[in-house]
């Protein structure tokens, strides 16, 4: 799902789109004229390994997203949020959430017995 910049005013757009049974839904609106607030939260489950005996696992997945969603090269100063930089236009949204889906099962998830 794609969305042009110039589309987006200071009312809030609503979005939502899934991808490996993880919802991706939320609002975006513009916080400056190049730069767009998106609040936003994946739910669902991503089916991993144990990365320490590689039991299949499911991961609930409930985590709430605020960054901001720059048209171009953003250069001011950063209010603590995620900046992602989008070229031509164009906000892709399936792309921030396979970022996001990634960024999870890139960190170290563990299985009930090799919790404990």
């Amino acid at each position: 799902m794609e969305i042009a910049f110039r589309k987006i005013t200071k009312e809030a757009l609503s979005f939502e789109l899934s991808s490996e049974n993880i919802k991706f839904l939320g609002k975006v609106f513009r916080k400056s004229s190049d730069l767009v607030l998106l609040k936003a939260d994946l739910l669902g489950q991503i089916g991993h390994t144990c990365d320490r005996c590689g039991e299949e696992l499911n991961l609930d997945i409930n985590e709430p997203l605020e960054m901001l969603l720059s048209d171009g090269i953003y250069k001011g100063e950063i209010d603590n949020l995620d900046i992602v930089e989008f070229y031509g236009g164009v906000i892709d949204f399936n792309e921030i959430l396979q970022s996001e889906i990634e960024s999870i099962k890139s960190s170290y998830h563990y299985c009930n017995k090799c919790k404990n």
